[in-house]
């Protein structure tokens, strides 16, 4: 059994028997790792306001050799999810994040630069309500992480380059935009002026969307695209989209 130290972000918590709790983390080092935590719902000194859903923690951990659920010795907190509470914008936007990590990254797979986007917006959530280009912002960075990252820059087809007028095709079988002489032939949707713009302005930090319509266009076309390569339902983003739309 070997001992290690790492920092991580509480991405869920559950009881387990009457005491034990079940945490998932997302540390820095490793990745995704299941824990358990003995007696952490009996005692009133251990782990006391530490495990909770997006706190920031300092944490060693026992691992058996045949690896399988973790059991954490201590754990110290950095930083407080407080301020995620102050609105269900804030808390469900977080929980969308950290359940995006969660379902798409496997155990003790090592993602620093993950770990480094998610601790970014929970400590946005904590400071303010975000935007949709703050969560956009936010979802394109993972995905480009990850490899789903969609091409708003050159026909994924050709590899043609375009003026910005141009960009008006989206294939989400494809991964991306198309050129008009490579959309006449192959599935794509059209794309109104402005919106592939909106979407590198807010990769690059520089605002979004000119107009709420063209946000929900966007927020249509990347529910489309995840649908179409990842096939997964993120829970928590029926509440987030009610909340932002």
């Amino acid at each position: 059994m070997s001992l290690h130290k790492d920092e991580a972000i509480v991405l869920s918590k559950r009881a387990y028997g009457e005491s034990d709790r079940i945490i998932h983390l997302f540390t820095r080092e490793a990745g995704k790792v299941s824990a358990i935590a003995k007696g952490a719902g009996k005692s009133q000194k251990r782990f006391v306001n530490t495990l909770e859903p997006f706190n920031h923690i300092r944490v060693e951990y026992f691992e058996k050799q045949g690896r399988g659920m973790v059991r954490i010795e201590n754990a110290d907190l950095v930083e407080a999810n407080s301020g995620i509470e102050v609105s269900m914008r804030r808390a469900c936007s977080a929980s969308f994040f950290a359940e995006f990590v969660d379902r798409l990254t496997r155990e003790r797979e090592p993602h620093g630069a993950l770990f480094t986007a998610l601790k970014g917006f929970i400590d946005l959530a904590r400071a303010k309500d975000p935007a949709y280009a703050d969560i956009l912002r936010c979802e394109l960075l993972m995905l480009d992480i990850l490899g789903y990252h969609p091409n708003f820059d050159t026909c994924v087809y050709c590899g043609a380059a375009m003026e910005e007028a141009e960009r008006l095709h989206f294939s989400r079988e494809r991964g991306g935009i198309l050129c008009a002489a490579c959309a006449r032939s192959l599935p794509h949707r059209k794309c109104t002026q402005g919106l592939i713009p909106g979407f590198l302005s807010a990769k690059a930090m520089q605002g979004g969307f000119a107009t709420r319509t063209l946000e929900r266009e966007a927020q249509d076309l990347m529910e489309s695209f995840l649908a179409y390569h990842i096939d997964v339902d993120f829970r928590s983003y029926r509440l987030l989209k009610t909340l932002v739309f």
